[in-house]
């Protein structure tokens, strides 16, 4: 009898002991929970002061005009090259145009005849220079024998002033002999200065042929029919000769001139429009959003025909108090709540800026939020959601052309605690449970990532400025 009530006395004690573990258990998970509750979310930083916003790009008119087709409708995807629409002018005024193309052809005509021209100069000029040589040639030949010749009879007229010099002395010697009278020497003294008279004829000559000769050689040409003959050839041959340089001259100014025209014509094709017609072509991937022009309507050069915008250069821009916004980082998480569409997305912080310029009042689709002096603009970047699932049939339903662009969101910037407290347990456990097919490719994941959203993150920068 004592045995079995020892015995139910530990059984009811054992059973005590695990309601009471289990008591204390639940009480302490239920106070964990109403204080995580209670506590106040501090990694959560609201602004309910922001809009889903993207560049719109504009599609404009060449130049001034009349469209002549348009085939363009709101949603419509456009790339780049596409022809969205043509647009001509038939009242063009193309007077200077048109003086210029008559005058580039005048200018041509002229260079040909001109070049024609010079040709056919260095064909004479070669011409004549060879006949200039020809002639020379056979001058200096000729004066060559002529010299020889005067060498000749110079040689025989010295002979002849010896013979009357040895007859005269004789006549003397006969004088002084008294064999023969004083009058008798007259004579034999004339024949003698005759001699000597002819002997210097005969060396001038030869002189002057020497001179000739030389002057021919050296091309200097100084009378005489032969020398007249030189002069008019080398005359002509410098005539040529400055014609054509005097031609080239010419030709290289109207070359001049000509490129000239050439560039004032494509300035006035590229002003007119070529010929007066051209086709509005689409320079960005995008769909279209909005058409501002309609067939047979006048546009200006630059007018807007349509704007487009690309989803994947949508980003959300929030208004913040500096102050609440200065120790967060660029790619600190982020949520985006849809207040219409009941729809949330993740993002991320790409920039954070003084004062984003909005340009001009079109360049993008929606205006900003009205900021504050003490104010800064957070501009985020959503993530990259992989399609399928829950996530992609709501994405399915996205109005605003497929990126909720125009619509107004409430941003929280941060985290909460149990996702960032899950998000380091999992890197923890990753951590003490490395697997190489994860470490290997998420590093690679990432920085793919990164980099992607750092070029997203440069564009908007670029468009910004």
């Amino acid at each position: 009898m004592l045995a079995s009530n020892t015995t139910a006395k530990k059984s009811d004690y054992n059973v005590l002991l695990v309601t009471r573990i289990l008591g204390y258990l639940f009480a302490s998970m239920l106070i964990c929970i109403v204080s995580l509750a209670m506590i106040p979310n501090q990694f959560f930083i609201v602004s309910t002061r922001a809009v889903v916003n993207a560049p719109v790009h504009l599609i404009a008119a060449p130049i001034y005009g009349r469209v002549d087709k348009i085939s363009l409708q709101v949603g419509q995807v456009v790339n780049p090259g596409d022809v969205t629409a043509t647009v001509s002018n038939p009242h063009q005024d193309q007077t200077s145009l048109t003086g210029l193309r008559l005058e580039k052809l005048d200018l041509t005509e002229r260079l040909n005849s001109e070049r024609e021209t010079v040709e056919e100069r260095k064909r004479q000029l070669e011409t004549t220079v060879a006949q200039l040589n020809d002639v020379r040639t056979g001058i200096i030949r000729e004066l060559s024998a002529v010299i020889e010749g005067s060498r000749s009879t110079v040689q025989s007229y010295e002979a002849r002033l010896k013979e009357q010099d040895a007859l005269l002395e004789r006549q003397m010697t006969l004088v002084r002999r008294k064999v023969a009278s004083d009058a008798s020497v007259e004579p034999q003294l004339q024949k003698r200065n005759a001699a000597q008279y002819d002997l210097d004829v005969a060396r001038g000559e030869m002189r002057r042929n020497e001179i000739v000769l030389s002057l021919v050689q050296q091309n200097i040409y100084t009378g005489g029919p032969v020398s007249a003959n030189l002069l008019s050839l080398e005359m002509q041959n410098r005539k040529l000769a400055s014609d054509i340089s005097d031609s080239e001259i010419a030709i290289r100014q109207m070359s001049d001139r000509k490129k000239q025209v050439e560039n004032l014509i494509a300035r006035e094709e590229g002003r007119l429009g070529n010929t007066g017609s051209a086709e509005v072509v689409a320079d960005n991937h995008g769909q279209i959003v909005s058409v501002d022009a309609a067939f047979g309507e006048f546009l200006v050069q630059g007018q807007t025909v349509a704007r487009s915008l690309d989803c994947s250069e949508a980003f959300v821009a929030a208004a913040y108090k500096s102050r609440d916004v200065a120790e967060l980082a660029i790619g600190t998480p982020a949520t985006v709540n849809f207040r219409s569409l009941g729809v949330k997305r993740t993002a991320q912080i790409h920039k954070i800026v003084r004062y984003f310029n909005a340009g001009a009042q079109d360049r993008y689709f929606e205006e900003f939020p009205a900021a504050d002096g003490d104010e800064v603009y957070v501009i985020l970047k959503f993530e990259q959601v992989a399609d399928g699932g829950a996530e992609a049939e709501e994405r399915s339903d996205d109005k605003f052309f497929g990126c909720h662009v125009g619509e107004d969101v409430i941003v929280a910037l941060g985290e909460p605690i149990v996702s960032r407290l899950a998000r380091y347990s999992g890197q923890l456990l990753a951590a003490l449970n490395p697997s190489p097919t994860v470490v290997s490719a998420s590093p690679i994941s990432s920085k793919a990532e990164r980099g992607s959203r750092f070029a997203a993150a440069e564009g908007l920068a670029r468009s910004a400025q």
